[in-house]
Formats: structure tokens, C-alpha cells, sequence
């Protein structure tokens, strides 16, 4: 648990604020495929989403999306242990795909959005 304190805050000063349209953060989501995940978003530099999504989650997590983006969403089914993820412009956005990817992968529409973040 200090673990991921210290890591989360020493990443924290990664976030950023574009100066322009075309700059682009980056988040990220880290995950234990068993119900425990991590989510970044705002971060200055792909290793600093990585991280800090790693943080959030724990040691026995692993990153497993990374984008530029401003916003992130992360799906699960606790049933099926099937995972979605999907970065775009607004929550709207990405909760659709992230919801259908997860649920492709397993029967009767089990996955469930469990986040979904922006960077403002």
C-alpha cells in the first residue's frame, strides 16, 4: 500500500496541461485480470501513464493499454474474466467500445464499465 503512494505521488508531477490542441496526454490501464485495476490519465510521457496506472493498481498487475488520449475506459466481466479498453476524446466515447470489446470475448452481456476517465 506505501508502494503505491510513493509511486503514484513521485508520477504524479508527470501530469500535464497541452498548450495546444495537438499535444496529446497519455493514460494508460493496469490490471490483474481478477477484478483489481489502475487507471491513468493526463500524463506528460507513455512510461508516466504506465507507472502511475501500475501504482494505482499493485504488484501483481500489469499494464495492458496505453494511448494518447484524453480520455480512458476500462470493462470487465467478473464471470467470464474478459477485459475491454478504449481511449478517445470524451467519456462518451469510449465507454461503448470498451463495453463491446469485453463482451465479445464472453456470453450474455456480462462485462460491466468500471471506470471511465478524463483528463480536464
Amino acid at each position: 500500500m506505501i508502494r503505491r503512494l510513493v509511486l503514484a505521488a513521485l508520477f504524479s508531477a508527470a501530469v500535464i496541461i497541452p498548450s495546444s490542441a495537438q499535444e496529446q496526454p497519455w493514460v494508460a490501464v493496469a490490471s490483474d485480470g481478477a477484478g483489481l485495476w489502475g487507471v491513468a490519465v493526463g500524463m506528460a510521457t507513455r512510461q508516466a501513464a504506465e507507472a502511475s496506472a501500475f501504482a494505482e493498481c499493485g504488484m501483481y498487475c500489469k499494464v495492458k493499454f496505453t494511448a494518447q488520449a484524453r480520455c480512458v475506459a476500462y470493462a470487465f466481466s467478473e464471470t467470464g474474466r474478459a477485459e475491454g479498453f478504449s481511449a478517445g476524446a470524451t467519456r462518451a466515447e469510449v465507454e461503448q467500445p470498451a463495453w463491446a470489446e469485453c463482451n465479445a470475448n464472453v456470453p450474455a452481456n456480462s462485462c460491466q464499465i468500471k471506470t471511465a476517465r478524463c483528463f480536464e
